[in-house]
């Protein structure tokens, strides 16, 4: 059977070394990776340094790509001190084939700092020669550049002029400032450099399950404005309704999208419990919270291990807390190691635990009053402020999703 699906286009990935080398570029590299095969992508890393058993994706090593290996680093100094050894073009000839051999098959190259930075000179023009000879899709992707450190090379003449001017690439720049620091320095416009920001990974970065993750992409947690976490039971003693009440408030009062996380089953020891489920239901169905109202038991079927509740407290922006009666109050505990706020309802207990480092809502004080605290410290903490940018502007997925593979979709193949 015929599809008119198009294939996607093989991707390389250089740098003069990946992981398991450590480094802020390495880094990113790895996490272009990863992103691009599990989008589809067939991906290569080629690279003086890189570990052969990255999952789902192709390797080449070429050791002299890397500028301290043995066999070029002479060379290199020889160059750093203005020299320009006899055996300069043998070895660019030498990496150029093997780097045109090692691109066998791939449409689109994504070069990491070799057109801009001056760590291997030799490495640097033998991509020159394939990069003015060869039409793939070729992309600069600029993290440093050694023009923003000098105006004008330490030496005359190939190589050292060649990562001072622009390359016939497509530019990407990590910020808009360094965008604008080149356009200047290469006297074009801005216009055409590309900014794709460093992105993080939440689940990567704090180690998240497999149920971890599928909850988060399961529910678009990654594209709410701000979360709320229950970790309890539901028990007519925990008040969810009102915690119900408070969320539909929050989303009048600001028009985010503020959603809520309860991550317990029904209590198993009152039957009852489940009766209590279906009036929550009712309630979420009636203030339309069905998008936003989350009894984690309905995806799950049971209450959430509590390892992934441990993931969800580095995920959420605050600790949310009805009960009109609590014995202890385990959660305040857990979201001061998360270094989450609580709010809460002002029982002794709470109150002997927090000791006045959480917020107590007087007793008899009604949804809106939780609505205006938890809406002050969300639009006034700068920690809350900076986590929720990070969350919706620098995921790492999204922002390949949504502006790198734009650019390889535009190829010509």
């Amino acid at each position: 059977m015929c599809s008119d699906e198009r294939a996607k286009p093989r991707v390389a990935l250089i740098h003069y070394t990946a992981p398991p080398v450590i480094g802020g570029v390495e880094a990113v590299l790895a996490r272009q990776a990863r992103i691009l095969t599990a989008a589809g992508y067939p991906v290569r890393i080629i690279a003086g340094v890189v570990d052969p058993s990255i999952p789902g994706v192709e390797t080449v090593t070429i050791p002299p790509m890397y500028g301290g290996s043995p066999e070029i680093a002479p060379l290199q100094t020889a160059l750093w001190e203005g020299c320009l050894p006899e055996e300069f073009s043998q070895w660019r000839e030498r990496l150029r084939r093997a780097l045109e051999e090692a691109l066998h098959g791939v449409k689109v190259v994504i070069l990491h700092n070799v057109c801009t930075m001056d760590k291997n000179l030799t490495l640097s023009a033998a991509l020159y020669d394939l990069v003015t000879a060869e039409p793939r899709l070729w992309i600069g992707w600029h993290h440093d550049a050694v023009i923003l450190r000098s105006a004008t090379p330490r030496f005359p003449g190939e190589p050292w002029d060649l990562v001072f001017r622009p390359w016939p690439v497509i530019h990407v720049t990590v910020s808009e400032s360094r965008r604008r620091a080149l356009a200047a320095a290469w006297r074009i416009p801005t216009t055409d450099i590309h900014v794709i920001p460093n992105g993080v990974d939440p689940g990567e970065f704090f180690r998240w399950g497999d149920l971890t993750r599928s909850i988060v992409e399961a529910l678009g947690l990654m594209d709410a404005d701000a979360i709320l976490l229950m970790p309890v039971r539901i028990t007519r003693r925990k008040r969810l309704e009102d915690a119900l009440a408070v969320l539909h408030h929050l989303r009048e009062r600001t028009g985010w999208d503020i959603r809520l996380l309860v991550t317990g089953p029904p209590g198993a020891h009152t039957p009852a419990n489940q009766a209590y489920l279906e009036e929550l239901r009712a309630w979420r169905a009636a203030w339309g919270l069905e998008g936003a109202a989350h009894f984690l038991h309905e995806h799950l079927g049971e209450g959430l291990p509590e390892e992934a509740v441990a993931d969800l407290y580095m995920l959420a922006d605050a600790v949310l807390l009805t009960s009109e009666e609590e014995g202890f109050g385990l959660p305040v505990l857990e979201a001061g190691l998360a270094r989450l706020p609580v709010f809460a309802r002002e029982l002794p207990s709470l109150r002997e635990l927090g000791e006045g480092d959480i917020f107590l809502l007087p007793e008899g004080s009604g949804p809106e009053a939780f609505a205006a605290a938890i809406v002050r410290f969300l639009e006034t903490d700068p920690v809350a402020r900076l986590r929720r940018r990070v969350r919706q502007r620098f995921n790492a997925a999204r922002l390949i999703q949504e502006r790198l593979i734009p650019l390889l979709e535009g190829a010509p193949f």
